[in-house]
């Protein structure tokens, strides 16, 4: 898939789509992390604990098997920042994202 927008500038626009995520509570911003984090770790389920600042992962570690990981975090924000990376097929993901959460937001 051929991007519409450099990379800088998707890249750009998903740290403001994930700063405003954290701003406000609704459960589509809430699926919005929740898909970013499960493309960066290639989880099954992401549950975020937000008492004690973690993010409960299920990875698959081979077929059938699965194993919960635990991953803490200062900054929400920052940790889903961190998530974001710059390659074609996340560029692509992201440009999707990005269409999704600005039509549906009208």
């Amino acid at each position: 898939m051929k991007t519409t927008y450099n990379n800088n500038a998707i890249l750009q626009e998903m740290n403001n789509l994930i700063r405003f995520s954290c701003s406000q509570s609704s459960p589509k911003l809430q699926k919005f992390q929740e898909a970013l984090i499960k493309k960066h770790f290639g989880a099954l389920e992401v549950s975020n604990d937000v008492n004690n600042n973690e993010i409960h992962l299920k990875l698959m570690v081979k077929k059938g098997q699965y194993t919960n990981v635990v991953v803490q975090y200062s900054s929400y924000e920052d940790f889903l920042k961190s998530c974001l990376e710059d390659d074609l097929g996340n560029l692509s993901f992201y440009q999707n994202m990005l269409t999704f959460y600005n039509t549906s937001a009208a």
